[in-house]
């Protein structure tokens, strides 16, 4: 299914990093967005399986609701995503773009999420920026 395009009516985001697509015939896909990494949120599974990952830590986990907030109304109305990859979990690493703005990109810019180092680091720009304007986890 790499390379394969989803075409969401609905991004339901679960946290800032992943969700739901919801096709127009009502299809759900697991969807992981490529390439970042944002703060958990309750219940907190994978910390109790991983206390020491990023996204478990207090900078990450105080921005975590934001970056869910933010995920969900950018992807609210639809999303298109391409699928690059399949994680551990079964679910559809993608590239998730909302009326041409990447989702991933726009939320490591706004300090709501990092660049994810293991995955080559293709928002370093965004996450310098963040950084620089003392944005989000940043502050």
């Amino acid at each position: 299914m790499i390379g394969v395009v989803l075409t969401c009516a609905a991004l339901v985001m679960s946290d800032g990093d992943s969700g739901r697509c919801v096709t127009d015939d009502g299809v759900r896909h697991r969807v992981r967005l490529a390439g970042i990494d944002a703060g958990e949120v309750a219940p907190f599974t994978r910390c109790r399986q991983s206390p020491n990952i990023w996204a478990c830590s207090p900078a990450a986990r105080s921005t975590a609701d934001a970056a869910k907030a933010r995920a969900r109304q950018l992807a609210a109305n639809g999303a298109r995503c391409t699928i690059t990859d399949t994680d551990r979990y079964r679910r559809n690493v993608a590239v998730c773009t909302v009326r041409g703005r990447d989702l991933g990109g726009t939320l490591v810019r706004e300090g709501l999420a990092i660049s994810e180092t293991n995955y080559g680091d293709p928002y370093r720009r965004e996450e310098r920026q963040a950084r620089e304007a003392a944005r989000g986890i940043w502050q």
